[in-house]
């Protein structure tokens, strides 16, 4: 009797193909094995020092190497299982054993060598993916198992005994798969997704380092290289001084189920780029989706202020997990109880940003008075104020007196600027009153200075009068016109 067959090829192509729509997911699951590697060997000999992760990309392959802990021959030996992996789900970031199969949707062949820490051999492992896929696509569907059995192969040679690494071939990399060759896109995305360091020139850098170490237990960032070049996290420059937030499973209990830091636009409004901006998850100080991400689960309010902030949400709570693909996490208890305790983050946050913008629009209201009222003096006091203008500048007077005095009651707002305003409020009060009991008051009277007799008086008043209604909207263009008046006819008359 023939031996029944419970999984055939086609699962291997769900699964490497249809789990990484983004390509650049796969390389990112080789960052992640490499990163779970260094952490071992932290954990096993912790005086040892980190060396970086190095990605080449040199056409028409893709190499990623550590030196971690490395592989034994049985661990080599299960790298050619489909679905299975020893590693502890709250301890590793990649632990379902799909990952390294993501290569065979992009790569002829992976090549994988590692040697173990302490043994002074080196294994080797072969996944023939073109020939699986070749299989598969031929339309006869083989079963997985002899898939896997056939066209993956293990060797071993002798290596030196201080020696331990795993170095990953992703060899010949497919057509359709370009954008995995091109270098600085993968760079900025890295930049973005792996668990590298912080940039060195950030001016926060040390500031939340240290928190995350203080916070984030077993917080661990590994250096790494793309051909050459260090990747580092992206940041703003134009930034307030980072804020940091622990979020507890219970109130009533100090057990923390995540830890964020925060940095808001120092300047107006959202940070460009966008895609940079606003709080990225992180398990395992690999990114968990982007900014949307936190958007869309935590802001259910003013969303558009998540992206006056940047930073991140370090995820702690063993029962939340990423999907697959790590653009978000599996939709259970675990996810929905990080949303409910997370969004008091988006709720503090999006306040400071309404707090900021409240000052913000103080201060700006403040300084366009200031101006308008130093204008107004400088034209009064040199007699080139239109007459006509007279109401308008009362208005104008007024106006400010009355934004002021809004946000002078409970807005937030900085010392230096209440100063300011309050020295507003003396010059409006100052400059009403002389326009108010002084008719002449440095004003220019045209029709006064021309002598126009009783008909031409109204002649122009009612000129005026059109304009003022065509214009009501638009003031600035009125006194535009007004002053070309005079402009014009005092040309015409001085020649």
């Amino acid at each position: 009797m023939a031996q029944t067959a419970f999984a055939y090829g086609s699962v291997l192509e769900a699964l490497s193909r249809g789990l990484y729509p983004d390509k650049r997911h796969i390389l990112r699951e080789f960052v992640q094995n490499a990163y779970d590697s260094i952490y071992d060997l932290r954990k096993a000999h912790p005086k040892l020092g980190i060396a970086p992760i190095e990605i080449k990309i040199q056409s028409p392959s893709i190499t990623i190497a550590d030196l971690g802990l490395g592989m034994t021959y049985t661990q080599v030996e299960q790298y050619r299982f489909l679905g299975f992996s020893e590693k502890e789900r709250t301890k590793h970031a990649g632990f379902r054993g799909i990952g390294k199969y993501s290569g065979s949707a992009v790569a002829e062949k992976l090549i994988v060598d590692s040697s173990p820490y302490g043994t002074a051999k080196r294994f080797r492992v072969v996944i023939h993916a073109d020939l699986m896929m070749q299989e598969v696509k031929a339309g006869n569907n083989p079963p997985l198992e002899r898939l896997l059995e056939e066209y993956t192969e293990v060797s071993e040679e002798s290596e030196e005994a201080e020696a331990h690494y795993t170095f990953v071939e992703l060899h010949k990399i497919a057509k359709d798969a370009d954008v995995l060759m091109d270098v600085s896109d993968i760079s900025d995305y890295l930049a973005r997704a792996a668990p590298v360091p912080f940039d060195p020139h950030f001016q926060y850098t040390e500031q939340i380092e240290k928190k995350l170490r203080e916070n984030v237990p077993e917080y661990l960032a590994v250096p790494l290289s793309l051909n050459g070049s260090e990747i580092r996290k992206k940041f703003f420059s134009n930034c307030l001084e980072p804020e940091f937030d622990s979020v507890l499973f219970d109130d009533k209990k100090p057990e923390v189920l995540a830890f964020s830091w925060s940095c808001q636009n120092s300047e107006k409004g959202q940070f460009d780029p966008k895609d940079l901006a606003g709080l990225v998850f992180r398990a395992k100080n690999i990114a968990v989706g982007d900014g949307q991400l936190s958007r869309r689960m935590l802001w259910k309010t003013t969303p558009e202020r998540a992206l006056h902030f940047f930073g991140e949400i370090h995820v702690l709570d063993p029962d939340v997990t990423p999907s697959s693909d790590r653009t978000d996490f599996e939709d259970d208890k675990g996810r929905t109880r990080l949303a409910t305790r997370c969004a008091r983050i988006a709720s503090n946050l999006s306040r400071k940003a309404g707090a900021e913008s409240q000052i913000r629009r103080f201060d700006e209201v403040v300084e366009k008075g200031s101006d308008v009222v130093k204008a107004r003096e400088t034209d009064l006091k040199a007699g080139k104020l239109p007459a006509e203008l007279r109401e308008q500048v009362v208005f104008e007077m007024q106006k400010i007196q009355e934004n002021v005095n809004k946000r002078l009651k409970g807005v937030p707002k900085k010392e230096r600027t209440l100063r300011q305003a309050k020295r507003l409020m003396t010059k409006t009060r100052r400059l009403l009153y002389t326009l108010q009991t002084d008719d002449k008051a440095g004003f220019v009277d045209l029709a006064g200075t021309l002598r126009f007799d009783a008909k031409m008086r109204t002649l122009y008043n009612t000129i005026l009068d059109v304009l003022r209604e065509e214009f009501r909207h638009d003031t600035a263009r009125l006194e535009r016109i007004i002053r070309r008046i005079h402009d014009a006819v005092k040309a015409r008359f001085d020649t």
